[in-house]
């Protein structure tokens, strides 16, 4: 009788298998808990987890079940199982793909019906998460989006407890193994990574909701997990973390979340080689913590149905359980890291700054089969005897001959030395890990990142003070004064680099030219930081702020006297006298080009307002060259409504608008 009870409170714990990508999946942390964070572009991940639980409490829910009429009472309930087979691989850094087959068993006793019994598939799940690009698996917070499905796959027949919250359908019949249809999810989910901060501390929470598209109920999930990582080879975790059916549907059936799975489970996961974890949990039902009288009425009513055939029964939440995990995460697209290039992964490798090119054993040190203790590489007297005494450079020592004579041959008592694994690391050490050994490396102290020649050296091909690698400017003029990273120094923060810079004091946000001198567009005198009447035509005498001192030769004046009649290209009678005194001052400066540029407010059509201004600008250059002006310093161009000096939104303004400018050009 007590098999019984047990094999149901296991089967409610699977019921957290629902979560999908949870750690019992092969999710990054924990047990049960979901992780915001993604597996990485090219990352797989494969495992298989199993549960059982035990249910101490099983009289407090009178477990029976009633086929054709007949009651069967369940004594007690024998542990049952849930596992599942899941894989998952990174699409991209912020995007993985998931799949998982549940299977289950349940071992009912006493099974008249004879359909409670066995072993089934469940539903197919498949499952997508989304993190949320704008973090990064780096950062201390991270959000996702995770959406699963699932495929009514599973075996409609055996089984006694649902697997789900949402396969307890009161309008119709219930399975344990599948909802019998198809069911969608929706989570989100949020993750602090307290590591960042240096605290040993990792905090996943989830809240989704699982929706049928038939008869089943609808269910909210939701969980938290925190995991403490201060110990490398494993995390602890506690975890929370269940089911509840949300929609509201008959008595035995109402929205009471102690009728639904809901769990503590504290654990450890261990973190072994090559990638795989290894997770253990004890899970502890909320409903334990309940006295034993107020349990009564906590279960749900399930029936299943099968070819005209009734059977009825009642379940409860499970009390305790066990869960466990095995998986492995790893990237079969990058290859294992191998640094010195000898053949050797890296995690495997006893000598690991071995040089290019150098033949060496499994353990990654170079051979020596003379067994001398001088690498191959480096021994100038391959095939030395064993036992003989050698220098170090592989050769052997010179003794005294009339010490030999006596001495007893060697090949007679020698044996052979054992290869010294630590003596010919040694021999090829690189402290500062430039690919030189120590004993050819004339500067042993040759900073990160350095590129160096071929004893040892930093290489400064620019010779700017700034070696090669560290150079982030790495082709500077000789000469050239640069900063820390090898770049020229730029002082007075123009733009211009110092070693171009012909005017190397110039004011702060002063614009210069090439050669980093101040502006004098209309080449008056008066750097263009301080003209005031910047289009004055050049040779024209000028004041400290850069304006005519005469105001005939003021083109910002003598262009208000240019006017022509409503809408069209015609000049007024007044604007002749005005343009006369512009051509005797493109007499008296032989030197001066002007550029008539025609503007207009925007009334109207663009298409006639760009027309308009090309008239107007023609008219007035037309009228200079004819008194004689030559036609290479005069010029027209007609801008519309696309160069405004005031707001077009007053009458003020679109008149300031409609303008004639006179632009010196060089």
């Amino acid at each position: 009788m007590m098999n019984k009870k047990l094999l149901a409170a296991t089967l409610a714990l699977s019921c957290g298998m629902a979560f999908a990508e949870t750690g019992l999946e092969g999710g990054a942390d924990g047990l049960h808990q979901q992780s915001a964070k993604t597996l990485g572009q090219g990352t797989i991940s494969a495992g298989i987890g199993a549960q059982g639980v035990v249910d101490s409490k099983a009289s407090a829910y009178n477990y029976t079940y009633t086929t054709d009429g007949e009651q069967t009472v369940v004594g007690n309930l024998i542990p049952s199982m849930s596992f599942n087979v899941h894989a998952a691989i990174g699409i991209l850094d912020w995007l993985d793909f998931g799949i998982v087959l549940p299977v289950h068993y349940d071992d009912v006793y006493p099974d008249n019906d004879g359909d409670l019994y066995g072993w089934g598939i469940g539903d197919l799940q498949t499952w997508l998460k989304v993190r949320l690009p704008v973090f990064d698996t780096t950062d201390i917070v991270n959000v996702a989006f995770l959406g699963q499905m699932y495929i009514p796959t599973g075996d409609d027949i055996s089984g006694m407890r649902p697997r789900h919250a949402w396969y307890a359908n009161p309008y119709g019949g219930t399975n344990a193994y599948s909802a019998d249809d198809w069911a969608l999810e929706a989570s989100l989910l949020l993750t602090l990574d307290f590591n960042k901060m240096g605290i040993p501390l990792r905090w996943n929470n989830n809240i989704g909701y699982v929706g049928t598209i038939g008869e089943g109920s609808n269910t909210m999930l939701y969980g938290t997990g925190l995991n403490f990582t201060a110990i490398k080879a494993a995390d602890l975790f506690l975890e929370y973390w269940g089911e509840m059916r949300i929609e509201k549907t008959t008595e035995v059936h109402s929205r009471d979340p102690l009728r639904d799975p809901m769990w503590i489970t504290p654990g450890v996961r261990f973190h072994l080689a090559q990638g795989v974890d290894l997770a253990l949990g004890f899970d502890l039902g909320v409903t334990a913590l309940i006295p034993e009288e107020k349990l009564k009425n906590k279960y749900v009513v399930v029936e299943k149905r099968d070819n005209g055939k009734s059977t009825k029964y009642a379940v409860g939440a499970p009390m305790y359980g066990m869960s466990a995990l095995l998986t492995w995460k790893g990237n079969p697209f990058k290859g294992a890291k191998d640094q010195d290039g000898d053949g050797v992964e890296d995690n495997k490798d006893q000598c690991a700054h071995t040089p290019e090119g150098v033949k060496v054993d499994e353990k990654g040190c170079p051979l020596d089969e003379d067994g001398d203790k001088i690498p191959d590489y480096l021994d100038q007297c391959k095939g030395t005897p064993a036992g003989t005494e050698v220098d170090s450079i592989g050769c052997p020592v010179k003794k005294d001959t009339a010490a030999a004579d006596t001495a007893k041959p060697a090949a007679d008592t020698a044996k052979p030395a054992p290869i010294d694994t630590a003596a010919i690391c040694a021999a090829i050490s690189d402290s500062d890990k430039d690919n030189v050994a120590d004993a050819q490396d004339k500067c042993p102290n040759t900073p990160a990142r350095a590129i160096v020649d071929s004893t040892g050296c930093p290489i400064d091909s620019d010779k700017d003070g700034v070696v090669d690698g560290l150079d982030q400017c790495p082709n500077n003029p000789a000469g050239a004064l640069v900063d820390s990273t090898g770049c020229p120094v730029d002082s007075d923060k123009d733009g211009v680099q110092d070693y171009k810079d012909k005017c190397p004091n110039t004011p702060v946000g002063t614009k210069v030219d090439s050669v980093g001198c101040t502006l004098d567009s209309d080449l008056d005198g008066v750097i263009d930081a301080i003209d005031q009447c910047p289009n004055t035509l050049q040779g024209v005498e000028v004041n400290e702020v850069g304006c005519p001192i005469r105001k005939k030769e003021d083109l910002s004046k003598l262009r208000k006297g240019i006017q022509f009649k409503l809408n069209s290209a015609i000049l007024t009678k007044k604007s002749y006298g005005t343009l006369d005194d512009i051509v005797g001052l493109m007499n008296k400066y032989e030197q001066a080009k002007i550029e008539v540029q025609g503007h207009t407010d925007n009334s109207g059509k663009e298409s006639y307002n760009q027309n308009l201004s090309e008239r107007r600008a023609k008219t007035v250059a037309d009228y200079i060259i004819k008194k004689g002006v030559a036609t290479d310093r005069v010029r027209a161009a007609g801008y519309g409504s696309s160069h405004p000096v005031a707001d077009n939104k007053t009458k003020a303004g679109r008149e300031a608008n409609r303008r004639v400018e006179l632009i010196p050009f060089h």
